[in-house]
């Protein structure tokens, strides 16, 4: 499943990534904060971003469009979405590019949106 990831980045100064931190911490995942030094840029291999309805405040775009540009494999998931399907095609992404450095995203806003919970309690890690 996930056990080629050896590292979940997330930004720093992000509520989102501080909910996301202590989920993943207490999943057993080694994460780390993320800056935009060149070799913490270069290890990322992967990104996912969770948003809604495709609407990304502006530090997730520009990290998305690094990244893009950088072509590095990356993944949305649409928290106003199905979450069933979501998970799925979150397992099947990492199960598919074997990455092992990851950066989590995902808006300010996000952070209480009731889906992260259900997001949280179904995604089989």
């Amino acid at each position: 499943m996930t056990t080629h990831i050896k590292t979940i980045y997330t930004p720093e100064k992000s509520a989102f990534a501080a909910d996301m931190r202590n989920w993943l911490v207490d999943r057993g995942f080694t994460v780390e904060s993320f800056d935009e030094s060149p070799d913490i840029v270069e290890r990322i291999d992967a990104v996912v971003i969770f948003h809604e309805n495709h609407n990304f405040d502006r530090p997730v775009a520009e990290l998305r469009d690094l990244f893009d540009k950088r072509q590095v494999a990356m993944h949305k998931i649409d928290m106003s979405g199905t979450m069933n399907v979501a998970i799925s095609h979150l397992s099947l992404f990492f199960e598919r590019t074997q990455c092992k450095h990851v950066l989590f995203l995902g808006s300010e806003g996000l952070k209480d949106n009731p889906k992260m919970e259900l997001f949280k309690e179904k995604w089989n890690l």
